[in-house]
């Protein structure tokens, strides 16, 4: 391999550029199928479960903090650094596909998420409905 690219400049600057940019289309590219499976069938169950997840976004935000800092850091099972790329690439579905589930089971018993409610209530100064 050339000095060049083990370079700690290269590593952050230029280097770093394939990623910076690669990222952007993929995450583009996933935005094009999420709205490409909603538009084929605004009613259907993925438009369902994908409003659930974003009525619970706050929540859902807090949720993916709490789950993921307890896998990786110390207060948690500490795997920060040695969870392998194929393991993370099965824990980020997981984390995604709990949320779903969780925010649609929450939202058929109650009217916001936890933290939205909370954020609501203090919002108004007045403790909001939660049941449906």
């Amino acid at each position: 391999m050339s000095d060049r690219i083990l370079s700690l400049e290269y590593a952050f600057f230029q280097g770093g550029q394939y990623n910076y940019w690669g990222s952007l289309f993929v995450a583009l590219a996933y935005v094009s199928l999420i709205m490409l499976l909603t538009k084929s069938n605004p009613r259907g169950r993925v438009s369902a479960r994908l409003a659930a997840v974003g009525r619970t976004a706050f929540t859902n935000y807090l949720m993916q903090t709490v789950i993921c800092t307890t896998i990786f850091y110390g207060h948690g099972f500490g795997f920060l650094g040695t969870v392998e790329r194929s393991v993370q690439i099965l824990i980020v579905p997981a984390v995604c596909v709990f949320q779903i589930w969780f925010s649609t089971f929450w939202l058929e018993r109650f009217r916001f998420g936890p933290a939205e409610w909370v954020w609501r209530s203090l919002t108004y100064m007045k403790r909001q409905p939660m049941r449906l």
